[in-house]
Parts: C-alpha cells; sequence; structure tokens
C-alpha cells in the first residue's frame, strides 16, 4: 500500500513538472498598445478620419496644416482605420472595411504609400503586435496565429499571439471627433485650444 501511494505522489509530481511547461509554450502572447483616434510625434499629429488618415501639423495646440495621406481601397460608410502604432517612418494599422474583408495596413508617413500586409475574410478583424523587427497577428475566428517581417515578407505560423490594448490617444488632450450631417461626415481634430475642422466625408 506504501509503494503505491508513493508511485502515484511520483507520478502527480512529473505531471504537474511537465504541464506548465507545455501550457505556457501553447500561450506565449506579445503585448502592444495601440490607438483608435490619434498618435501624436513631436508637433505632428496622425489622425484616423472619416476620410482616411490625416497629417496634421500643430503648433502650440493650433493646426498649421492638415492633409490625407493615405485612404483605404474600400473606405466608405462602415470602413474605418483603428488600432494605430507607429513605428519608425510608418503607421500600422487595422483598417475594417463595408463587408466582411478586414485588413492590416503599413503606411509611410513621409509620402503616405499604402501597403496591405495581411487580409482576412470572413475570419473578423485582425489583431497584431510589433515586437522588434516583427508582427505577430491574427483574425479572430482563426485557430492560427501567423508572424512576418515588418514590411509583411516572411510568413510563418506561429503559437505565440498578440494581445492588443486600446487608447483613443497618446497625447493628453488630442481627439478625433466626428460629426453627421446628412450625408456626409466631417472629423474634427480636439486639442487643448479648440477643436479644428479637418474635412468631411460622403457616406455614400
Amino acid at each position: 500500500m506504501k509503494k503505491k501511494f508513493l508511485a502515484c505522489i511520483m507520478l502527480l509530481a512529473i505531471t504537474v513538472v511537465f504541464m506548465p511547461v507545455n501550457s505556457f509554450a501553447a500561450s506565449k502572447t506579445v503585448t502592444m498598445k495601440a490607438y483608435d483616434q490619434v498618435i501624436k510625434s513631436g508637433n505632428t499629429v496622425y489622425c484616423a478620419g472619416a476620410e482616411g488618415l490625416y497629417k496634421v501639423k500643430v503648433k502650440n495646440g493650433k493646426v498649421v496644416s492638415k492633409k490625407v495621406i493615405s485612404q483605404a481601397e474600400t473606405f466608405g460608410t462602415y470602413s474605418y482605420y483603428s488600432g494605430m502604432k507607429k513605428k519608425g517612418g510608418y503607421i500600422y494599422m487595422q483598417v475594417s472595411t463595408e463587408g466582411t474583408p478586414f485588413y492590416l495596413y503599413r503606411i509611410k508617413t513621409s509620402s503616405g504609400a499604402c501597403k496591405k500586409l495581411a487580409g482576412a475574410n470572413d475570419q473578423g478583424e485582425i489583431s497584431y503586435a510589433i515586437k522588434g523587427k516583427k508582427i505577430y497577428y491574427k483574425a479572430y475566428y482563426s485557430k492560427t496565429g501567423r508572424v512576418m517581417k515588418l514590411n509583411g515578407k516572411d510568413k510563418k505560423k506561429t503559437s505565440t499571439k498578440p494581445v492588443m490594448k486600446y487608447s483613443k490617444s497618446n497625447a493628453k488632450g488630442y481627439s478625433v471627433v466626428m460629426k453627421e450631417k446628412g450625408r456626409k461626415v466631417i472629423t474634427y481634430l480636439k486639442t487643448p485650444k479648440g477643436k479644428f475642422k479637418l474635412g468631411s466625408h460622403v457616406k455614400w
């Protein structure tokens, strides 16, 4: 009886030792904070508006210049940018469209050149997290995550899952306000110095 008891204890100990290793390997995550409305970098503010991605120059909280540097292919009534992250000379972001497609884009801040890094049809929103020179991403309904280089090349399967933590803005007092007037959606940038119109977009 004593030998059987000791054997059970040893078996339990072996199980406890090996289970956490497998569990941790299967649940490894990479966490990233992303912004749905505004990313401020020095005197430049990147805004997710109804027309696309705005690049706005500010001085003492007031808008000096503004322009749309990129617009998603299927931008429309229910299409929008979210989950923005600035790394180097690029803005990475989630793009939701009017239909079922969801995308992950990279936009060059100097020229507005836009590149689709990943897409998902009927698989839901693509979550992503940047770590070093790699992007970990996964569509909501997909069972498998993937990893790629920052330029979208060398896509591979991975067990590492991206975890996104969202915030409206990375700068206190800065946010985007959108108002509907008939068929138009008007985009404003709100700063500590006031509210400034950036542009308008026809919904349909």
